[in-house]
């Protein structure tokens, strides 16, 4: 760690420090950590109808995966809900990260800003889900170190117009 009432500049900056971070989160992910399968909505692709945000001609289009090392990942079961078509449910996925490993994806903090994450899939547990939310969880100096990903499943007649998806609509 860096002497506050010391130097200025010196070797253990926050550039050192965060870096340091990452690498050690990095390390850490690989070794006891989880992964989960994150897809990228393509939005330079018109495949997908801007209004309705349904897939139009050979449906929407998604890039990856992209593996993504997570230090934590929590997948709940949720409660049925009785409705006139029967017995409904869905899970939640909470998934804990760091940034860099979003980065080396091509995430930016203009991607959580503006929020083009929430087209953007995640498939975990045989499942797939949106990401709903992208919380900051860890932040030094304004560089992000640690995020979490809050998901909700996506059931089979809602990826009908997803052709990447097919496979778990069946």
């Amino acid at each position: 760690m860096s002497r506050l009432d010391w130097k200025t500049h010196g070797r253990f900056n926050v550039q050192y420090e965060t870096t340091d971070i990452m690498a050690t989160l990095r390390g850490r992910q690989q070794e006891i950590g989880e992964r989960v399968d994150y897809y990228r909505f393509s939005h330079a692709d018109p495949a997908g109808d801007d209004l309705y945000d349904e897939g139009t001609g050979q449906g929407k289009i998604f890039s990856g995966p992209f593996l993504i090392p997570a230090m934590h990942v929590i997948h709940n079961q949720g409660p049925a809900h009785d409705t006139t078509q029967g017995l409904y449910f869905v899970d939640n996925l909470h998934v804990t990260c760091s940034f860099d490993a979003l980065r080396k994806m091509g995430f930016t903090d203009q991607d959580i800003d503006h929020g083009r994450y929430l087209t953007d899939r995640i498939v975990y547990d045989n499942s797939v889900f949106r990401v709903t939310s992208i919380a900051v969880l860890g932040q030094i100096k304004n560089r992000d170190i640690i995020v979490s990903l809050e998901c909700v499943q996506l059931k089979p007649d809602e990826l009908v117009n997803d052709a990447q998806f097919s496979h778990f609509s069946q």
